[in-house]
């Protein structure tokens, strides 16, 4: 409880020393956050409303909920957005939200048009995660990774592009090599997001939701991640690893990349993109065709005129 203080008492002094009346922040609370923000906007009204009802959704999924309030700082552009981070993040410039589990702190990036909440919903996770294990151990980060982007509901197309081609290319990357750090490059670190993302949809599938939950209670408990491997699927990680690469194979080659809703959709794009240029192509050969038949006809009247 004294360390959870500690963060609470940092957390204001550094919302007080940071933010001078002159750059004053706004303050909106609910049951489990305190959100930060300089202009008042619908996008931060609607994910003040949300917030507390996503958290109590990633309890019933994990089991995790909030130990103390959670800051949450709304940036609403880039020089902003870095700002709100202390000063030795490292984030890359392509991220838009970022969550400091030691500091309960989130910092979100709002941009136009786009929708705060899944980002939002991806960062709560690495915080619940941060306060269950509170530094005792250091969680997979294809864990950390893969569950946030579950409880984002960020799958998509690219994912699973980003996953195939990996597959097919021989460019997956060991889950030892991603449970510490994931590459700082873009295209390598898409492959890893994907791949963690999969990898947890693979445990729940296989396995089960519930079982999912008690290897989560088991790892938290006791900070052994082989243990809770073991006690939740009776299978060593080396099993569970095995089981995941044959999952890989099957899922991920030809077949079902060619069969997929998704590659029928992209193949239907193409086809009705190539129909609709080759009917402008048409249609402006036609148009050509016209204007020299019309020069041919003005011509020759033309010629007339001349000959009379």
């Amino acid at each position: 409880m004294k360390a959870f203080k500690k963060t609470a008492v940092f957390n204001a002094f550094f919302v007080l020393v940071l933010f001078s009346p002159a750059g004053a922040l706004q303050k909106s609370e609910s049951l489990f956050f305190n959100f930060y923000y300089e202009k008042d906007s619908l996008p931060i009204s609607s994910l003040a409303k949300t917030a507390d009802p996503a958290t109590l959704k990633v309890k019933e999924l994990t089991g995790f909920s909030p130990k103390e309030k959670i800051d949450v700082f709304i940036a609403a552009d880039k020089k902003e957005f870095k700002k709100f981070q202390p000063k030795k993040a490292r984030v890359p410039d392509w991220a838009v939200g970022v969550a400091f589990p030691s500091q309960n702190r989130i910092v979100l990036l709002k941009k136009k048009n786009t929708s705060l909440a899944p980002v939002f919903r991806h960062e709560l996770n690495h915080i619940l995660l941060g306060q269950a294990f509170r530094g005792k151990e250091k969680v997979p980060r294809w864990l950390d990774e893969g569950l946030a982007m579950i409880l984002a509901g960020e799958w998509n197309l690219s994912s699973m592009a980003a996953m195939t081609g990996a597959v097919l290319t021989g460019s997956v990357l060991p889950m030892e090599e991603i449970a510490t750090h994931f590459p700082y490059e873009e295209s390598r670190a898409r492959i890893a997001y994907a791949q963690s993302f999969y990898f947890i949809s693979f445990l729940k599938r296989k396995f089960g939701d519930n079982a999912f939950r008690i290897f989560l209670s088991e790892y938290s408990k006791h900070h052994n991640f082989n243990l809770a491997i073991r006690r939740t699927y009776f299978l060593d990680w080396r099993e569970v690893e095995g089981l995941w690469k044959q999952y890989l194979k099957l899922r991920f080659n030809w077949i079902p990349l060619i069969t997929s809703t998704g590659f029928l959709w992209f193949v239907a794009s193409i086809i009705f993109v190539f129909g609709y240029f080759h009917k402008k192509r048409k249609s402006r050969l036609k148009l050509k065709q016209w204007e020299e038949e019309e020069r041919f006809i003005y011509d020759d009247h033309e010629d007339e005129n001349m000959l009379n």
